[in-house]
């Protein structure tokens, strides 16, 4: 009768414990708002946009002030023209002649004067230059936007990896999960045998089956436990936090986007910002062909004799005219060049528009493939569970050897573990499909 009590109150104190998941570790929760948010505010390329955007401004400032403001500038000038003077048959180095005299050797001073002596303000102001203004100033913008969509394509390949790596630990965090069960659910089994063990109703060697299998199971908890530790440093790599603290992560919230034109995917917006930078740099290049017309003013000392100086300051004014007339076909060569140019960039925006809805279908197919594998898991695991209740059962009442119990929980443990792998892989997936709808 004592052994038939025993029995029962062991029997009655596993079912009122059941199979239920062990709480998880105290510590701060986090969630993947927070670290995708702190990843954007960490990352040197949210800034690179911002700064981008500035720099594109006083860019623009500096092209408007060169193009069509007034430049003054400060112009000196000292010119020395040494001849050999060979008048009245004396060699002599002299720094000027009379410019009747051909009896010298050196530059000739009716072209050199001798010596030049020049210090002048110069006042330029560009004229009809605000079409060059425009075309600079657009050319300028174009490249920075092509930065800034860079940027912000990096900023979205950098939410992808985040994403992925906070799916992975969880991933850690649930096989922590399932491990600590296995251990719960050993540790009261193997209560139970050793009781039964201590009233002759079982062998030494079942005993030492569930010992063997706890120590498995605690091998595996270590080494999930050290995956995860890992795993989340990572993390915080990628978001650039300085925090080596273990937190717990709340289960990722990924809903699927929704799916939009392909033409208005911001993956379009790159090669939407390489045909307008193309077509920018072709109209600069244009802007040779235009007249370039300055008018000037300057004022100041010009002399070609040292005696002469107090006397030869002066001013001027005037116009000057430039353009150009014929240069090997240039402009027509570049014209075509930017049309082949085009021609790609209309090529791979085509191309991405026609095989990103089908990478997009892909990954919704294997999505919904996987969900289905997911509700078949689930159903496994749960007769597992009514199996491992009923042959708990047949091992107390010694219907049933532990090791064929051990070998069921073994099945259970990777059909758990399947489960979390399933959970992990549906989730990148997710990741993967808002990656490319964007």
């Amino acid at each position: 009768m004592r052994i038939v009590a025993l029995v029962y109150l062991l029997c009655l104190g596993l079912t009122r414990v059941g199979l239920g998941q062990p709480g998880a570790p105290a510590g701060p929760v986090r969630d993947l708002a927070f670290y995708l948010t702190q990843a954007q505010q960490n990352s040197p390329l949210s800034r690179d946009v911002q700064n981008q955007g500035r720099a594109i401004q006083l860019e623009t400032e500096r092209l408007r002030a060169f193009y069509t403001k007034a430049q003054g500038t400060l112009v000196a000038n000292y010119t020395a023209v040494p001849v050999l003077s060979l008048d009245n048959g004396h060699p002599a180095l002299r720094y000027s002649v009379d410019a009747n005299s051909t009896k010298y050797v050196g530059y000739d001073v009716a072209l050199s004067n001798g010596a030049l002596y020049q210090g002048y303000a110069q006042l330029t102001q560009p004229l009809f230059n605000q079409k060059r203004f425009e075309a600079f100033a657009q050319q300028a913008q174009g490249l920075t936007l092509s930065q800034q969509n860079l940027s912000r394509l990096s900023l979205h390949d950098l939410e992808k990896l985040v994403g992925d790596q906070y799916i992975l630990c969880r991933q850690d965090l649930d096989q922590l999960t399932y491990i600590r069960e296995l251990l719960d659910i050993l540790d009261r089994q193997r209560l139970l045998v050793r009781k039964l063990v201590e009233a002759s109703l079982l062998k030494q060697s079942d005993y030492a089956l569930l010992s063997i299998e706890v120590e498995t199971q605690q091998l595996f908890l270590n080494t999930y436990r050290t995956a995860y530790h890992r795993d989340l440093l990572d993390l915080n790599v990628l978001c650039g936090l300085g925090d080596t603290t273990e937190v717990q992560l709340a289960p990722p919230n990924l809903p699927l986007r929704q799916r939009g034109p392909a033409g208005l995917s911001n993956f379009v917006q790159r090669y939407r910002l390489d045909s307008l930078t193309l077509a920018a740099n072709q109209q600069v290049f244009e802007l040779r062909y235009r007249p370039v017309v300055n008018a000037f003013a300057n004022g100041g000392l010009e002399a070609v004799s040292f005696a002469d100086i107090p006397q030869r300051f002066g001013v001027s004014a005037g116009l000057s005219f430039s353009m150009f007339l014929f240069d090997g076909h240039q402009r027509q060569l570049s014209r075509d060049r930017t049309n082949v140019l085009l021609e790609t960039t209309r090529a791979y925006r085509q191309n991405f528009a026609i095989v990103n809805p089908v990478r997009q279908e892909r990954l919704l197919y294997e999505l919904r493939a996987l969900e289905q594998r997911q509700r078949l898991a689930r159903e496994q695991i749960a007769s597992y569970r009514q199996v491992l209740d009923s042959y708990k059962r047949e091992v107390i009442a010694g219907q049933l050897s532990v090791v064929n119990y051990v070998q069921v929980l073994k099945n259970y443990a990777v059909a758990t573990r399947d489960l979390v792998l399933l959970e992990n892989n549906r989730l990148l997936l997710i990741n993967a499909y808002n990656y490319w709808t964007w």
